[in-house]
């Protein structure tokens, strides 16, 4: 005899509650020989000992992949290694090998991504609390670290030499060989001092050589910070309010947005009316009437036109 629908529903009720739930495993320590997957991205991550940050595979796009860190809660990327050329979403994998060299490989076995350096005796990588990702020897010293190849976001305690830059995660702006990131008395011919971001929200050189430091309007501990390069070019201070989750500007570099380099692309004027607009000279016309940084193509005009200068204001 058939049972009635109704049994059949109530029996599939049943076993769905009773259905194991993926579990997720999360530790601080990254064991030699080991692997995090891509397809367990959900449950096999690294997670520093207070919970504040998590490392493993993000789900950047569909079917794409970066292997990052971030704050575990509030879900901001503070680190990828390999931000410009995301994974698959299957057969993708983070190795420590067996001689301490960490690869992330494709799909098809490629390595897209290796930390650098010629290591050995490595016995484990760690997720710090200051969302550091570090490799240690066998003599618990730190052989590599995440914090020495930032991506776009520096955290507190982190050091900026002169030979680390940030480049924004859209990369809206061309990066300047030339120019570092804390740029007051710091320099690629002085590698001597440092900048850093204090657990209060104070950036300053290390030795004050050239004034006051950079303070948040919100300075003060027990508040999660970080300091990013946002895709307009401006550098901000960002401060985590816990009851929501959301993050606010607590400082930033360029109170004034037209000074950012860049920000309306070549050619183009950029004005308060009264928030920032860009606009084209004249006989210039968008590139790209989506995107202002792309530039200007110019409008080629007929020999016989005649040519007179047009002053522009505020340049």
């Amino acid at each position: 005899m058939v049972p009635p629908l109704s049994s059949l529903l109530a029996t599939a009720c049943i076993l769905s509650f009773f259905a194991p739930i993926p579990r997720v495993t999360s530790t601080d320590i990254f064991a030699l020989d080991s692997s995090l997957p891509v397809e367990a991205y959900q449950t096999s991550i690294l997670q520093s000992q207070d919970g504040t940050f998590s490392c493993g595979f993000y789900n950047v796009y569909t079917d794409a992949f970066t292997f990052s860190i971030w704050y575990s809660k509030a879900g901001k990327i503070v680190w990828s290694a390999n931000r410009d050329r995301p994974v698959h979403a299957r057969r993708s994998a983070i190795t420590l090998q067996k001689n301490g060299n960490m690869i992330l490989t494709d799909y098809d076995e490629t390595v897209v991504w290796q930390a650098d350096g010629n290591f050995t005796n490595v016995q484990h990588a760690q997720l710090l609390n200051t969302g550091n990702l570090i490799m240690k020897d066998s003599s618990g010293s730190t052989v590599w670290q995440s914090f020495d190849s930032p991506t776009d976001t520096f955290l507190p305690t982190q050091h900026i030499t002169a030979s680390v830059k940030l480049v924004p995660t859209n990369e809206l702006h061309g990066p300047d060989p030339d120019q570092t990131l804390y740029q007051d008395g710091r320099n690629q011919y002085n590698s001597t001092r440092l900048g850093f971001l204090d657990n209060s929200g104070k950036l300053a050189s290390s030795d004050f050589a050239d004034g006051q430091p950079l303070v948040a309007a919100d300075a003060g501990g027990n508040i999660k910070r970080r300091l990013t390069l946002d895709p307009d070019g401006n550098l901000r201070l960002y401060s985590l309010n816990e009851s929501d989750w959301s993050w606010s500007v607590s400082m930033q570099a360029m109170s004034q947005p037209c000074n950012i380099h860049g920000l309306c692309g070549p050619n183009g004027i950029c004005h308060y009316s009264p928030k920032p607009t860009c606009s084209c000279p004249p006989g210039y016309v968008m590139r790209n009437k989506g995107n202002w940084t792309e530039g200007r193509y110019r409008i080629m005009l007929p020999k016989s036109s005649s040519f007179q200068w047009k002053n522009i204001p505020n340049i």
